[in-house]
């Protein structure tokens, strides 16, 4: 007995994307299927709202090579290394992890030099550099990027901010953004409303349709700086009005991480040994804020010892940090207990992106 194509459809939705990419070779309707972009859209979409779905790409600096090293964390005892056929180690001392979005992520090694890569289904992208005019008499002096999904056109997209610095020190930004689709780059004539803070120490994907950013704007507020891939805007979300003042004699941070479809903004202390963590969610990013009222206070984590740097949240109740010696340590929300996972890199380089793995082409 055959079951119906709508049957099928909605169990291989529910099917993780490993074992599609083999079911394709079960025969040729359920290769249709499978490829299909609406089916992978649909697949994505469900697989995310499973429990446990969620795995963490970790990169770090090997202590030995000095090389990027990329691995993929199932569950604390299952960690695989990947193979990554890119250039932009050999050619970059640092490649920034960016991302995820629909399973994508980006590696970024210097303005111009992007590429998208979809571990689950090995597929790489080599961004073109962008032809686009770049401001006369300037020099670009770095540049920061967002990643995200268009719903509307089914595409994915990245965004590129140049820092243009003139003869005369004058610092101006050039926004480009390029189309998975057109494979392509346009100019955007936007203000840019804030200046990101710290070269994408912490950005995130929220939602998939916006990218944000830590930054502070015209006045040295701290806002949370994002972009609209939909609309091709920028908006800020102001920071709770309550929380402790960046720097100061505890030399006060924050972190900004995803949490399922939730924006947290993490506070903490960095020069005490043993730090208390206070957690806020943002309940919708972009209009303002307010003066933060779009925020509310979630928890306070800790205190915690031994743990140097926030590196973001997983699964709903394991916080993940690196600690003093460079080795990534799990701390569960409800149990309060620390798990050191004996995964190690240079001090200050371990960098995590936590994902669902997708089918998602680049194309």
């Amino acid at each position: 007995m055959s079951l119906p194509q709508d049957v099928i459809t909605e169990i291989l939705s529910r099917t993780p994307a490993t074992s599609l990419l083999r079911f394709k070779c079960v025969c040729k309707s359920w290769h249709k299927i499978i490829n299909d972009p609406a089916f992978i859209l649909k697949h994505h979409q469900t697989i995310s709202r499973l429990p446990e779905s969620e795995v963490v790409m970790i990169s770090r600096r090997s202590n030995a090579t000095n090389r990027r090293v990329f691995s993929l964390l199932r569950n604390p005892a299952d960690v695989v290394d990947l193979d990554l056929p890119t250039l932009l180690n050999d050619m970059f001392g640092h490649v920034r992890l960016i991302g995820p979005c629909n399973g994508v992520v980006c590696l970024y090694g210097y303005y111009d030099n992007i590429e998208l890569w979809n571990p689950t289904i090995r597929c790489f992208k080599k961004i073109p550099s962008s032809e686009l005019q770049r401001p006369p008499n300037s020099k670009i002096r770095g540049g920061d990027l967002g990643l995200g999904f268009d719903p509307t056109t089914q595409d994915i997209k990245v965004l590129q901010i140049l820092y243009c610095v003139s003869m005369d020190s004058q610092i101006a930004y050039q926004v480009e953004i390029y189309s998975s689709r057109k494979n392509c780059w346009k100019k955007l004539e936007t203000y840019v409303p804030a200046n990101i803070m710290c070269y994408n120490l912490w950005s995130m994907v929220y939602k998939n349709q916006k990218y944000c950013w830590w930054a502070q704007d015209k006045n040295n507020v701290e806002v949370i700086l994002s972009f609209n891939m939909v609309d091709e805007v920028f908006e800020t979300t102001e920071l709770p009005s309550d929380v402790e003042p960046l720097g100061g004699q505890h030399r006060t941070t924050r972190a900004i991480v995803p949490l399922k479809e939730w924006l947290v903004l993490i506070v903490y202390r960095q020069r005490e040994d043993e730090k208390v963590f206070d957690m806020w969610i943002l309940k919708e990013v972009g209009g303002g804020g307010g003066g933060g009222e779009a925020w509310s206070k979630l928890m306070s984590m800790g205190p915690i010892r031994g743990v140097e740097k926030v590196l973001g949240l997983w699964n709903t109740y394991e916080c993940m940090f690196e600690s003093g010696t460079g080795e990534m340590v799990l701390y569960n929300r409800v149990t309060q207990e620390t798990k050191n996972l004996g995964i190690y890199g240079k001090r200050s380089k371990l960098e995590v992106v936590v994902m669902t793995e997708s089918l998602f082409s680049m194309d």
